[in-house]
């Protein structure tokens, strides 16, 4: 099962230590984005995302720790489309750690209700259905691929035709006789 950050345990991973990963939280879900780090880490444009839940941060399009949460309940039609891209971008750029939780142990001892951050607060992560979102955020389409097939048994055609033609061969015939 992934692992759940209260948000102390994520603010550690906000780049500082270079020797850790750098985490930020979108919705719920953790992301290590450690691979661009020279943007999310220590003196990187967006280094408030680091170590912190960032949905509303992403949402309004305000890079300021004092945005960093899970509050989306004021975001208009086109805020919310904006951080569904961003979610977009982070499953195909990055890997999911974990989820975030609210309050640390006691909270979840107490039995915390889900928090405006992310449907996934106190449920467990499901990384295939994480993984099925990804693929249907995928831009190949089923279209798209079976096209893909297609011109490409096409092309082994005419390679084969090509060559056939080049080296003088007959094609070969089928057999007539049972």
């Amino acid at each position: 099962m992934a692992r759940t950050f209260t948000p102390e345990e994520l603010l550690a991973y906000d780049g500082s230590d270079s020797s850790k990963p750098v985490y930020i939280a979108v919705k719920g879900v953790v992301y290590d984005v450690s691979a661009s780090r020279e943007f999310y880490g220590k003196g990187g444009p967006y280094e408030a995302f680091a170590g912190r839940e960032c949905s509303r941060a992403l949402a309004i399009m305000k890079v300021d720790a004092a945005e960093c949460n899970g509050n989306l309940a004021d975001c208009t039609e086109k805020q919310l489309k904006t951080l569904e891209d961003w979610i977009a971008k982070f499953n195909t750029k990055y890997t999911v750690v974990g989820k975030a939780g609210e309050g640390g142990p006691a909270a979840e001892a107490a039995g915390a209700k889900p928090a405006p951050s992310g449907r996934w607060q106190d449920e467990k992560v499901d990384l295939d259905e994480i993984r099925k979102a990804m693929l249907r955020q995928s831009p190949f389409t089923p279209e798209l691929l079976a096209t893909l097939i297609i011109v490409g048994l096409l092309t082994a055609l005419a390679g084969y035709i090509l060559y056939i033609d080049m080296t003088g061969q007959q094609p070969l015939e089928p057999h007539t006789e049972l």
